[in-house]
């Protein structure tokens, strides 16, 4: 018989779920703040997953998709359209929706302190106010486990194409970004201080989804969310099934962030995941008293990965990120199989194509994320 998963003096028994509250302290009020974190424990032996959202209080989309995850389309518990059961599970998986409660109460991306919470990782017991939840999610949740999947969206006043996020340099965490399914996959090592960095720098293998945007539930995001984690459970082994792929894969080292020429009212004139194509209009600038107007064109052929989705833009603020697109069997791949319908697709095999772009930039030198 397989021995309960002990977690914070509660005994997890083997093809049960709990939903166990882990404490920071006290907030300003003396009330205790805690998080809770929801605990599979499949019957039989398998690996450690675990799954985090919200450590940026406003980005949303994880916190539905995970809800999705464990109760389905209802989203009602313990009905029949669940789609993770521990008494169907191989291994643990460790869940937490709400990395960062009083962030998301408080509907800002920092901190109630008014720091980066992804920006203080591993954190410290006896430090700020987010160093001490970056310690305990940490040490207590994210330690225990082998692999990782960190959901984000875009900030706020951007939008991002699903993608995943990773450190292609260690194959495992490569394998576990190929197993999600998008069609994107970004070569990062993350910011210093963020979860995904220091955890892959510890030997687990981590991932980070970015999936829309902040402040909303967006369905074509939360439904990649959702099947890319189903793929990753079994690429693992923890369920059975059948990993769906997309039609296409670009493994993109480099992309270039175009910036705003000038100030003025932004007039997109693509969507996120569109490809383009280099001296391709992107968007528009216009001088909202006057009738100038001035095209933005891509500097590259790719895919937009991320757009600005404010009207208002100053000179040198970021408008689009491109990934690069090299191959023209590529091109024609993702003109019949285009991103922006934010679906994985079901098919026998996946054409993938690994771009170097040394023109670009690093995706970890992009406006903050």
């Amino acid at each position: 018989m397989r021995e309960p998963f002990h977690f914070e003096g509660v005994d997890v028994e083997p093809g049960t779920q709990a939903r166990v509250p882990l404490s920071i302290g006290l907030d300003p009020l003396g009330r205790e703040l805690v998080i809770p974190v929801h605990i599979l424990h499949g019957k039989k032996d398998g690996p450690i997953l675990t799954i985090t959202s919200t450590i940026h209080g406003d980005e949303l989309n994880g916190v539905t998709i995970i809800r999705h995850l464990l109760y389905g389309r209802d989203l009602k518990p313990e009905t029949s359209d669940d789609l993770v059961r521990a008494e169907n599970l191989r291994g643990t998986l460790l869940i937490v929706p709400v990395c960062n409660p009083e962030a998301v109460i408080l509907d800002t991306r920092r901190s109630s302190d008014g720091r980066d919470l992804n920006r203080c990782f591993p954190g410290s017991p006896h430090g700020t106010h987010s160093a001490r939840i970056a310690h305990t999610l940490f040490e207590r949740v994210v330690m225990r486990g082998s692999f990782l999947i960190d959901l984000h969206t875009a900030p706020a006043r951007r939008t991002n194409a699903p993608h995943i996020r990773a450190n292609c340099d260690r194959n495992d965490s490569k394998e576990l970004a190929r197993a999600f399914g998008t069609p994107i996959v970004l070569h990062s090592i993350g910011p210093e201080g963020s979860l995904r960095r220091t955890a892959t720098g510890l030997g687990i293998h981590s991932i980070l989804l970015e999936a829309g945007t902040a402040n909303v539930f967006e369905q074509g995001a939360i439904a990649v969310g959702v099947q890319g984690i189903m793929n990753v459970l079994i690429h693992l082994g923890m369920i059975d099934g059948n990993i769906r792929k997309p039609e296409w894969r670009l493994i993109v080292r480099k992309s270039r962030w175009v910036r705003s020429p000038r100030g003025g009212m932004l007039h997109p004139a693509i969507v996120a995941g569109e490809l383009v194509e280099k001296g391709q209009a992107i968007a528009y600038i216009t001088n909202p008293l006057s009738g100038d107007a001035e095209a933005i064109l891509s500097p590259m052929s790719g895919v937009a990965v991320g757009l600005a989705t404010s009207p208002i833009v100053r000179e040198g603020d970021p408008v689009a990120n491109i990934a690069s697109v090299m191959k023209k069997k590529t091109h024609q791949k993702i003109r019949a199989a285009p991103m922006t319908e934010w679906t994985i697709r079901d098919v026998a095999e996946t054409l993938e194509d690994i771009s170097d772009d040394e023109d670009g930039y690093c995706i970890d030198d992009a406006p903050e994320d």
